[in-house]
C-alpha cells in the first residue's frame, strides 16, 4: 500500500566550508534539494507515460475501469511535468490504486537531513532555515543532524563517554 510506505531521506548539506568544496561552487540547500527532486520527477514521469500508453489501448477497446485509470494517471502526469512532486497532488484513492504498482518515487514521504556544522547543530542556521521555508507545503520533515558529530560519537564506545560527549553539545 503507497501509504505505509516508509520516508526517503535525503541529506542536505546545510554548512559552508571553504575546505569542501560545493559541486555547484555554492552551498544551496534549495538549490540541491531541486535537482534531486527534478531527477526523481523525470524518473517517475517515465513510469507514468509507459503506464499510459499501455492503458490508453484498454481504454480506446472501452474498457471503463482502463478509462478511469487513464485519467488518473494523467492527472499524475500534468503534475509531474509541472514540476511537482507526486506526494503533493490532491489523489482521490482511485488515483492512488493507478499508480499503486508503480512505486513512484515522489510519492513517499520525505524527511530532509539538514546537515550543518558543529556549531549550528542546536539552533540550525540561515541554510536549514532556507531548506524548511521552501519544504513547507511539501508536507514533509526537516532534521538538523550534523555528520561531524555523527561520525565522533560512533568512534566512542563507552555510552558514559558518549554521554559527557552529547551533554557538551546540549544534545541527549
Amino acid at each position: 500500500n503507497i501509504r505505509e510506505v516508509d520516508a526517503i531521506i535525503h541529506v542536505v548539506r546545510c554548512f559552508d566550508d571553504p575546505n569542501i568544496v560545493h559541486v555547484a561552487g555554492s552551498v544551496d540547500p534549495v538549490f540541491d534539494k531541486e535537482v534531486i527532486d527534478t531527477e526523481l520527477e523525470i524518473k517517475d514521469l517515465e513510469s507514468v507515460d509507459k503506464k499510459i500508453q499501455k492503458t490508453a489501448r484498454t481504454a480506446k477497446a472501452g474498457d471503463a475501469k482502463a478509462k478511469k485509470e487513464l485519467a488518473s494517471l494523467q492527472r499524475f502526469k500534468a503534475h509531474l511535468e509541472d514540476g511537482q512532486n507526486a506526494r503533493t497532488l490532491y489523489a482521490s484513492d482511485d488515483d492512488l490504486e493507478a499508480v499503486e504498482d508503480l512505486q513512484l518515487l515522489t510519492i513517499k514521504p520525505v524527511i530532509y537531513a539538514a546537515n550543518v556544522d558543529e556549531a549550528s547543530i542546536i539552533s540550525g542556521n540561515s541554510f536549514v532555515e532556507a531548506l524548511k521555508e521552501h519544504v513547507k507545503d511539501e508536507n514533509a520533515e526537516v532534521v538538523v543532524i550534523s555528520a561531524s558529530i555523527e561520525a565522533q560519537i560512533a568512534e566512542i564506545e563507552d555510552p558514559e563517554e558518549k554521554e559527557m560527549f552529547l551533554s557538551e553539545y546540549g544534545l541527549t
